[in-house]
Order: structure tokens, then sequence, then C-alpha cells
């Protein structure tokens, strides 16, 4: 049986680099031709897209700088996007801070609580909402092999293992991952007879760009990379194949599920 191509429209955040980046580059793998590429660092993310479009001359790649923690900015990614391409149909929402400074709740300040909270789970939120709205204007184009069906497309909210267990100096981090599985689940729930899937993918220790920072900062991460089962840490690639699946027709049965990608290391006695 020939593989199934993805030929729709892709929207991430966080495209700029690591696991959004990664994600780009996973859906052009998979037959992806229009992508809509959105962070707050134009620069990282116009860097994607050229890289996009050198390596295979039938993509088009859309960059946008956006806040996805603004309204109106989250809105024109939504509206550009279709001005350009027509439709959105795989939407990963990947764009996140981490907790700086870290500290126990008695040590944190607003400030930091609700930065984090306003990028990490309202900006889910928004992006979503304005994903679904869209996706809801649409006729349900997206053929399932099966026969059963079609539906609107696939989205795919990252999480993290932090939204399942506890740092004692990450509070703000993991209530927020942790939100964003409430959202994912309640949107997958309200939107699943109209044709639109909803999905988490929950990363574990993961190499990115912003890990790196942190190590070149100090942080020490050997007693946890030690503690994963599989003894390594993840790429943003491996986490990128999961999500694409996602987001793709070949899960059509699959809808508000949390899938954790972390080498064993939540399930580890």
């Amino acid at each position: 049986m020939a593989p199934q191509i993805m030929d729709g429209v892709a929207l991430i955040t966080g495209a700029g680099s690591g696991i959004g980046a990664a994600t780009a580059h996973a859906f052009v793998d998979e037959g992806v031709t229009r992508i809509i590429l959105a962070d707050i660092n134009l620069d990282g993310v116009q860097a994607v897209a050229k890289e996009l479009e050198q390596g295979n001359s039938s993509v088009r790649a859309l960059a946008l700088k956006i806040d996805t923690s603004s309204e109106s900015d989250v809105q024109r990614m939504v509206d550009e996007g279709v001005k350009a391409f027509g439709a959105i149909h795989y939407c990963v929402n990947a764009a996140g801070v981490t907790s700086v400074p870290r500290g126990r709740s008695h040590e944190l300040d607003v400030e930091t609580w609700d930065r984090v909270h306003n990028i990490n789970l309202r900006g889910v939120w928004l992006c979503a909402r304005a994903q679904i709205r869209q996706m809801l204007t649409q006729e349900p184009d997206r053929k399932i092999r099966g026969g059963q069906p079609a539906q609107r497309g696939g989205i795919v909210n990252i999480s993290s293992i932090m939204g399942f267990v506890a740092h004692p100096t990450l509070g703000s981090y993991s209530a927020t991952k942790a939100g964003v599985l409430g959202v994912t689940r309640t949107d997958a729930v309200a939107y699943a007879r109209d044709g639109i899937r909803v999905n988490a993918v929950c990363p574990g220790f993961t190499m990115t760009p912003l890990v790196a920072g942190s190590i070149a900062r100090g942080a020490d991460y050997n007693d946890s990379i030690e503690s994963v089962p599989i003894g390594r840490w993840g790429s943003p690639d491996e986490i990128a194949q999961v999500i694409v699946f996602l987001a793709s027709e070949r899960a059509s049965l699959v809808t508000a599920e949390e899938v954790i990608v972390d080498g064993g290391h939540v399930h580890r006695l």
C-alpha cells in the first residue's frame, strides 16, 4: 500500500527553533508544501523558512513574527496564513517558555508566574481557539484511507511530562503544562463531531536550544538523564515524528490523547 501523503496546510508556533523547527522539517518530509511558521523570534523563523524552501523547491513557507499571548497577533497569524494558502489543516502549538527564575512558591513573584502562564497556557488556548474557528469554516476534506468520514484537520498542543509530575521549583511551568492537557481534552471532546481532532504531546528531557542555554548557565542534568530508562536525551526530531503522526490523517481515530515521549522516564519506579 502506498504511503499517505500529507497534502494540506500546516501551521506551527514556536517554529523558530527546537521542537517547532524540527516539526516543520518533519511535515515537509511527509509531503506538506504549504506551511505557516510563527515565532516571537523573526530571524529564527525566517531562517527555518529559508531552509525548507531551499531544501525543496515545491515548498512555500510563510514566516511570521507572532506573540502567542496576544489575541490580535494570533488572529493575524491565522488570517495571513489563510490569505496565503486558503486553509489550515494541521496545527502545532509549540511556543513556550520555562520558569526563569526558578523558585518554590513563596519565592516566586507574580510577574514570573504571569509571564509563563500567558505564553504557555493562554497562548495555547488562544491559538487553538483561532485555529478551530478557521477549521469550522472549511469543508471536511481530509480523506481517511479506510473510507471513514472525512475530517477537517488535527491540532497538536505541546505539553510536557511536567504536566504529570512535580518539581519543587517549577510550579508555574508545571501548572501551565497541566493546563494545556485540560484545554486539549476539552477541545477534543467538544469538536470531535466536527471532524477536528485535538491531541497533546508531552516531551521529556529533550536537547533543545532552550535546554542548551540552561546548561551553559550552569544547570546540571546528569542525574536526571541517568534516571531515564532509555539512558539519553531525546532529540527534537524524535518528538516531531510523533507530532506529525498525530496531526495527520493516519491518526484519524486518535483524539483527546496525551502522548508521553520521554524514553520511559515518567513510568520509572
